[in-house]
Parts: structure tokens; sequence; C-alpha cells
């Protein structure tokens, strides 16, 4: 009896997909509204060894009118670095007006040095204020700035302690390449306003309003210096407002 021999016909992926979405309509397969690429080509493998299809990728819808594109659509977060620069800037143009303002009201910019408004916290600052002639000091230089370390003999005092009758005042003077300088004349006579360093030696309070002329019976501030001494210190020391 001769056998019968049935000729199987290939199948395509999309007509099995078709039978399974058929025979399964609740499983898995009928949850998406299709096979994946991947998945069509690995069937279409299995059923009849064809060759994998490649499952058409259908188009991107159109954009509606008026739509933002997704790159626009959520923008880089620049909120914290616009908020830093704009704080260095207003940093900046504060000290501006800083340095300005003590220009204005202590005759030009003072590099590194406090400037006072009024007598109370000019002598406030001070550890000691003393009436002294000045005696001929000696220049140090360092680091390209020359210092003048000078004697200065003491005639009164109106606040603080001498170390003795004589102490010794350290100032940068004109053209010792420092931002602060101060104009002193050796065997004049003045009203200084003095800060103890921790080696024993005295600097001014400032370089501007650190040391008053004496002139007759009076003090006379610097060029730039528009505070006037109290009328207690200048008791103290025998001078006349």
């Amino acid at each position: 009896m001769k056998r019968m021999q049935s000729k199987r016909s290939p199948v395509s992926a999309q007509r099995a997909a078709e039978l399974i979405r058929q025979a399964d309509p609740l499983g898995c397969a009928a949850a998406e509204p299709g096979l994946s690429p991947r998945a069509l080509r690995e069937l279409s493998a299995l059923v009849d060894g064809s060759p994998p299809v490649r499952a058409a990728v259908p188009p991107a819808p159109p954009a509606a009118v008026g739509s933002v594109p997704p790159a626009a659509a959520r923008p880089r977060r620049l909120g914290p670095l616009v908020a830093s620069f704009a704080v260095a800037a207003a940093v900046a143009v504060a000290a501006v007006f800083v340095l300005a303002g003590r220009g204005a009201t202590g005759g030009g910019l003072v590099a590194d040095e406090p400037h006072y408004a009024s007598a109370a916290e000019l002598e406030d600052a001070a550890d000691l204020i003393v009436r002294a002639k000045l005696g001929g000091g000696t220049e140090r230089t360092v680091d390209d700035v020359t210092s003048t370390e000078a004697p200065a003999d003491v005639l009164a005092t109106a606040k603080g302690s001498a170390p003795g009758r004589s102490l010794t005042v350290r100032y940068t003077p004109p053209g010792g390449g420092g931002p602060e300088t101060a104009d002193l004349v050796s065997g004049k006579e003045y009203v200084l306003l003095l800060e103890r360093q921790d080696d024993g030696r005295f600097t001014l309070v400032n370089t501007v309003q650190g040391a008053y002329g004496v002139a007759g019976s009076g003090a006379v501030p610097a060029e730039g210096n528009e505070v006037e001494l109290s009328p207690a210190v200048l008791k103290a020391l025998g001078l006349e407002g």
C-alpha cells in the first residue's frame, strides 16, 4: 500500500501570528496590538525556515500644530548657576561702593587699612595715645617694602601705658614701596595713636589718622583726615582744640 505523503506549504510569520491570536484571544499575544519585530523574525524562522522578516516600523505620528519639540519641552535647569553669578556680581558691586565711600570720607582709597569716622572710634582703636617727639630712624627692606623704625620720646600720655620714656614706632615712609605710607619727619612733635605689636614695637592705627602734627597748642590732622581729637585727649596731652 502506497503511503500518502502530505506536502506542507510554508506559513508566513504574519499568518502564524494571526493564528496564534485566534487560538489564544485572551493570552499574552492579545495583550499587544501586534508582535514585536524580533518576535516576528524568530517565529518566521521556526515555522517555515525562511529568512527572518523585518516588521514594518510604523512611522511616527505627525506633531500637532503648536506642539513643543521634546528637546525644548524639558529645558536645562540653569537657575542655580545663574543665581551664583548674580550673587558674585552683587558682592563685587558692594565692594566697589564700600571702597568709594571710604575714599569720600577719608581722602582717597586706603588699601588694607581701617578708616574711622569719629574721634570716639579712632581713639578706641588705639592701644596707646601719646604726645611724642620723633627721632631719627633706621630703614629695613623686606619683600621690596621699606619700613622705618624710629624712636619717639614720650612727653605725655592720654591712653594706655607707655613702655618707658621712649618707644619705637614702625611705619612705611613715602617711596617705601608699600600701599600705605606716613610722611613723618624726624625732630618733629606728634600726637601718635598706636597699636602695640607682639615684638614690643608700635605701629600707627592707620597711616592717615595715626599721627597728628603738633603746632603751637593744637593737634593738626594729616591731609585727608577730617577727624578732630576729642577734648579729653587733647587736655591729657596738654593741648587745646
